[in-house]
């Protein structure tokens, strides 16, 4: 983001602090109330952390930037993760950030700013402290340093939510076949690693037969899940089925239509 001013002396700048010093108030943003939710404070934390650093390096612009993103955080308007055309990156290494952003996009809701407010406050400041630190692609310590702390926060993320166990079905089947008991397994090893309270089992049909058979079908599909579940140790009353027929689809089609991707159960572990 324009490195060729950020890099200026503290010297050359000390002009234009003096008359515009509120730019870079990284204090009166630490002191600053934060009217959002617990990601907001924890973002608007994770600016001044980045926002002081910058400051001491003499990178005003950044250091602006950053407490700029800050109050907006702390307004309860939290801002986007940089886009990658913000700043001006290495050609080898756009790829791998655009790929960091969009990993991160995704956990940007509602239900991961509640359960992990701060490892999604850290993963947004990490990956822009990383987009900063390559634009400048000098300091490779600090390169690292940034790209480790996204890493981790990813981690932690994906930690947070126990991501869904698929089960797909042959057409017109109920039988559990191919790696369909391997999934069941694993999702039963971490309904007990995880010291879970309730494996939830969906049963799911596409479109290629009449309604009232699709309901039947699915109801049937995830009654079998849920006794593989049980058999291998999940407890009975922890297991609760449903089946939404043709309802709920993965993947949109038109009505009639064969998808293997909607024939399926899904197991959802809760803690």
């Amino acid at each position: 983001m324009r490195k060729s001013m950020a890099v200026l002396s503290c010297a050359g700048m000390a002009g234009i602090l003096s008359a515009c010093s509120g730019t870079w108030d990284v204090e009166g943003l630490k002191a600053s109330k934060v009217s959002g939710n617990a990601f907001d404070q924890a973002l608007r934390d994770e600016y001044v952390a980045l926002a002081n650093y910058e400051r001491v390096q003499c990178d005003w612009f950044d250091t602006a930037a950053y407490v700029e993103r800050g109050k907006l955080a702390a307004a309860g308007a939290p801002p986007a993760p940089e886009a990658i055309g913000e700043r001006n990156l290495p050609e080898n290494k756009v790829g791998e950030l655009t790929a960091a952003r969009a990993q991160l996009m995704p956990f940007l809701t509602a239900e991961y700013k509640d359960i992990a407010p701060k490892a999604l406050a850290a993963a947004q400041a990490g990956y822009e402290c990383w987009m900063e630190q390559q634009e400048e692609n000098w300091q490779l310590d600090d390169i690292a340093a940034c790209r480790k702390k996204y890493d981790d926060a990813i981690k932690v993320l994906k930690d947070a939510k126990m991501q869904p166990f698929v089960v797909y079905f042959p057409l017109n089947s109920a039988k559990l076949q191919g790696d369909a008991m391997a999934v069941i397994k694993e999702a039963a090893a971490a309904f007990k690693n995880r010291k879970a309270s309730r494996a939830d089992v969906a049963g799911h049909a596409d479109t290629s037969g009449k309604a009232a058979y699709n309901d039947r079908l699915s109801s049937l599909r995830a009654e079998a899940v849920g006794e593989a579940l049980v058999k291998m140790g999940v407890p009975e009353a922890a297991v609760t089925i449903s089946a939404f027929g043709e309802s709920d689809l993965a993947v949109k089609t038109s009505n009639g239509k064969k998808e293997p991707r909607n024939r399926r159960v899904v197991i959802r572990i809760v803690k």
